[in-house]
């Protein structure tokens, strides 16, 4: 198949295209490099017999960068991270749903067969606080903003507004629409807007005390090299017939892990073990977050690194 990839320097879509050249498909990627890891990319290219063609450049500026057919498409570019989305919510809107546009456009104007939407857990986050979504959490929620004039919230409105388009383009052009919802996806190329790099970065400068915010709430963590198998184990499932209508389906892991824990197992792996500072969680952040992956187990995935071999792994690349 020939396969497009926004977003393919980033950590998730670089390693959906890494499983998508070991099954031997032709991959093209869009990315604008502005965050950084199109070095690795371009290495991957160069190791890949011509299989893979990186193009640098905003299609969100230029929807000419999109160019050609695909058999599939992996929409990932998007801006996150909750600190620059915060800072920057009318630029999360118009970045987020103009590529989420424009991609939905091409897939109609040359007959896709399928396209994949990166959405997210903060799609149903609010539910949870408020008591009617249950946790784990299924596909099939009540997706919610809790507060619309909270800048965190605008990520999440841009995810919502793109599942929606998806659906909708793929009514008009026939598609199978796959929305993905990520759950707290971590690895060794990941940027400094998240949690677990933000806890290696204060190890590295040795902060003591250590605040840790909202050490009492729950998250679930993956690994970017099998979210990077579960996604291409979504696409055969698509290709055989078990998913050809397309669909929603959480990509996580079903693992429940405290803030204060991962904190620990961070100090475990380092060697540093600092007086810990607790402290409020941001406003929005919500108090626990699971998914239930039971549709994604059907399929045959599962994870297959243990949240402190990660670690471990994210710790020496950061020392390199």
């Amino acid at each position: 198949m020939r396969v497009l990839v926004t977003g393919g320097a980033g950590v998730i879509g670089f390693e959906l295209v890494r499983a998508l050249l070991e099954r031997r498909h032709e991959v093209v990627t869009i990315d604008s490099g502005i965050k950084g890891g199109y070095e690795d990319l371009e290495q991957l290219a160069a190791r890949s017999e011509g299989r893979l063609k990186s193009v640098r450049g905003d299609f969100a500026r230029d929807p000419r960068l999109l160019d050609g057919a695909f058999d599939a498409i992996f929409h990932f570019a998007a801006i996150v991270g909750v600190r620059y989305v915060s800072d920057h919510p009318y630029e999360t809107m118009a970045v987020n749903m103009r590529t989420t546009l424009a991609v939905l456009d091409h897939a109609l104007a040359t007959g896709c067969k399928a396209v994949f939407f990166a959405s997210s857990s903060e799609n149903y986050a609010a539910g949870v606080d408020r008591g009617y979504v249950p946790v784990p959490t299924p596909e099939n929620v009540v997706l919610t903003i809790d507060d619309v004039a909270l800048p965190r919230w605008s990520y999440a409105a841009s995810k919502i507004a793109g599942e929606s388009a998806l659906f909708g383009a793929a009514r008009a052009g026939g598609f199978a629409p796959v929305v993905v919802r990520f759950h707290n996806v971590y690895g060794p190329r990941m940027g400094p807007t998240h949690v677990i790099p933000e806890f290696l970065e204060r190890v590295r400068q040795r902060v003591d005390p250590f605040p840790v915010y909202g050490p009492e709430q729950t998250r679930s963590f993956l690994y970017a090299e099998d979210c990077g198998r579960a996604l291409a184990t979504v696409l055969d499932a698509v290709l055989d017939g078990r998913m050809a209508k397309g669909g929603l389906i959480n990509i996580g892991s079903s693992l429940e892990t405290r803030i204060s824990d991962l904190a620990q197992t961070v100090f475990d792996v380092t060697g540093f073990h600092p007086r810990v500072d607790p402290q409020p969680a941001p406003p929005g952040s919500v108090a626990r977050r699971v998914p239930d992956t039971t549709k994604l187990k059907s399929l045959g995935f599962a994870p297959s690194t243990l949240l402190r071999d990660g670690l471990a792994a994210c710790w020496r690349e950061g020392r390199r």
